[in-house]
């Protein structure tokens, strides 16, 4: 009977695929319509495809409870769907909901807390029963947090028969955009760039001091920031690197938290990062474009950290590189760099102007279109058939995880708790914005346990970022700074997803890995400091504005991991390391004085270092 069902969603997952390829191609249905049915197939896909019990799901009772729930999903967002004039029409809160509705809302809720556990795990669940809970429960709650309450009939009336909540733009997002990108990433995979990718970073990186480990630094970047999934990517790319590190004497915990903080990047690296810059662009108002530029010089400077602190890893333990005879020719690489094609394309095209939604349209047409040309890549009917089906299958988690958050900014504007948060933050801002912006870090990392980039930022952008902007902060630089420690939180313990799924690859401690890995990711910890300091790294301001930015930043990164691992041009003591981080907080600030004591540190270390190591280099 299992087999069955997995037929069924197989088909129901490939319908999934050509419904958005066709919206893509001919334009998207009106809004709700749009999203009620992305939301229906994909809730119908979690009950067939993630059993009830794992232990126990091919049991009569657990294949029928499952049954059941698909037919329920049905049911309950089918009406939505099937009643769209009704509910668009609604007068909000003054409209009235009969006991069916009030039924079938209850059910939804109940479906997407029951999805959710499914395909996300507990952690969103709760949050997001926890907001269910906190809307009516005002009356009852003590201090800051208590407020009106609301009924469960004006509940479901605004979460489930209004497009502001579960149909809000989040899912929106996921079932437009997103969708697309997926099915884009999917295509890229069945023909064989995902490989291209590690391949490419094997010709370029694999011979140097510590290869193996730069490799998966590489890697992820370029498959990150197409999947935009820390999680995805480990899989994506670290069952291939991490075993590679191991097998050259890399140590278990190591080799899993150099994936983990290499992934977790690929969720701030620009066209994609996560669908998270498509979301970005409707809650603001700002251009997709726009913020893509801006998101790319902090990523790179992330990436730049990462494989600075591998490289002196590598040289403190003396780590070698890939044997030739495993590093793939540059004219094989050359002979598949045609693959690289539709990633190209998608740049170009957004930067032309296209929208997001087209330019990931024409995205996928060009990743069919280059597998013909050679042999191997080809686009057979079965590989178009198990691209579709794969692509339906993935959006399922974002879909899951979108409706959720807007059940949680449902709980935001009905209870005005964004106010509260504000309130709070505000009340440290005497101090100036060092204290409410390590208040609003502390709770994006928090808020950001456990879930996907897009919902995280959701949930964060809903609660933390209108104190920043209440403080001055520009709009762009808030939102970034939100995002970056929502995605943060993937290499964070003890909730540490993007890190625990590379230890589960090595065999490593989870907790020891997640350490691992916020070491080496700790640059990025400090970057939405540095951009909301200094605008010029979001490549806001002038010319000479944005250069002196950039070199004083890679100077900072140099010192921080320089700092952190200890070592310059060689081993450097403790105080030199204290001088070097030091520099490098220096250098994060704006400012003559702060640029001249942060060059100052580094200029005495590095001289310090040149006259220790300069008798053994001439050895």
């Amino acid at each position: 009977m299992r087999k069955r069902l997995a037929g069924v969603a197989v088909v129901i997952s490939i319908a999934l695929s050509l419904f958005h390829l066709y919206t893509g191609y001919f334009g998207v249905l009106v809004a709700l319509l749009q999203r009620s049915v992305h939301l229906l197939l994909t809730m119908v896909l979690v009950f067939l495809l993630y059993p009830a019990s794992k232990r126990h799901e091919d049991h009569p009772a657990v294949v029928a409870l499952d049954v059941l729930l698909a037919l329920g999903s049905v049911v309950c967002i089918g009406y939505v769907a099937g009643n769209y004039d009704y509910v668009v029409n609604r007068e909000g809160l003054a409209s009235p909901v009969s006991d069916g509705e009030l039924l079938l809302g209850m059910a939804t809720f109940a479906l997407i807390l029951e999805g959710l556990r499914r395909v996300a795990g507990w952690p969103l669940v709760l949050v997001t029963l926890s907001a269910l809970v906190y809307t009516w429960a005002g009356p009852y709650l003590p201090g800051l947090l208590a407020h009106r309450g609301w009924s469960w009939r004006l509940i479901v009336a605004s979460m489930y028969l209004d497009q502001d909540a579960i149909f809000g733009v989040p899912l929106g997002v996921s079932a437009t955009y997103a969708a697309l990108f997926i099915l884009f990433g999917s295509f890229l995979n069945i023909t064989g760039a995902g490989r291209f990718f590690i391949d490419l970073a094997c010709s370029v990186a694999g011979g140097t001091r510590g290869g193996p480990a730069k490799i998966a630094v590489l890697s992820s970047a370029l498959f990150g920031s197409v999947s935009g999934s820390p999680v995805a990517n480990v899989y994506g790319t670290g069952s291939f690197t991490i075993p590679m590190m191991i097998r050259l004497g890399y140590k278990r915990a190591f080799s899993a938290a150099v994936e983990a903080a290499a992934s977790t990047g690929g969720a701030i690296m620009p066209p994609v990062m996560g669908a998270v810059a498509f979301l970005m662009a409707d809650i603001t108002g700002i251009p997709y474009a726009s913020i893509a530029l801006s998101a790319a010089l902090p990523a790179v400077l992330y990436y730049f950290a990462v494989g600075l602190m591998v490289h002196y890893e590598a040289v403190k333990e003396d780590l070698k590189g890939l044997p030739p005879e495993e590093i793939p020719s540059g004219r094989q690489v050359m002979r598949n760099l045609y693959l690289a094609i539709p990633l190209v394309g998608l740049v170009y095209t957004l930067s032309s102007g296209f929208t997001a939604f087209r330019a990931a349209f024409i995205a996928v047409v060009l990743s069919i279109a280059v597998s013909f040309i050679r042999k191997e890549t080809r686009l057979t009917p079965g590989k178009a058939l198990e691209a579709l089906d794969q692509g339906g299958k993935d959006m399922v988690l974002i879909a899951l995880t979108t409706a959720a958050s807007g059940i949680i900014i449902g709980m935001v504007a009905l209870t005005g708790l964004a106010l509260r948060f504000t309130s709070l933050v505000l009340s440290f801002s005497g101090a100036g914005l060092i204290f409410p912006m390590g208040l609003t870090m502390v709770a994006c990392l928090i808020l950001g346990m456990g879930m996907p980039a897009a919902p995280a930022y959701i949930i964060v952008a809903a609660l933390a970022i209108p104190s920043l902007i209440e403080l001055g902060v520009s709009t762009l630089a808030a939102h970034m700074f939100a995002f970056y420690f929502a995605v943060l939180s993937n290499v964070t313990p003890p909730v540490a997803m993007a890190a625990y799924a590379a230890a589960s690859i090595a065999g490593s401690p989870m907790l020891r890995t997640g350490m691992i890995a916020s070491k080496l990711a700790f640059t990025g910890f400090l970057v939405p400091f540095l951009f909301v300091y200094g605008p010029a790294l979001l490549l806001k301001g002038s010319v000479p504005e944005i250069i002196w930015a950039s070199l004083t930043s890679v100077l900072g990164v140099i010192c921080l991991a320089s700092g952190l691992q200890g070592w310059m041009l060689g081993p450097a003591t403790w105080l030199e390391r204290a001088i070097l981080v030091g520099a490098a907080f220096a250098l994060i600030k704006p400012g003559l004085v702060t640029d001249a004591l942060g060059l100052a540190g580094f200029a005495l270390v590095y001289a310090l270092q040149w006259m220790r190591f300069k008798g053994k280099r001439a050895a």
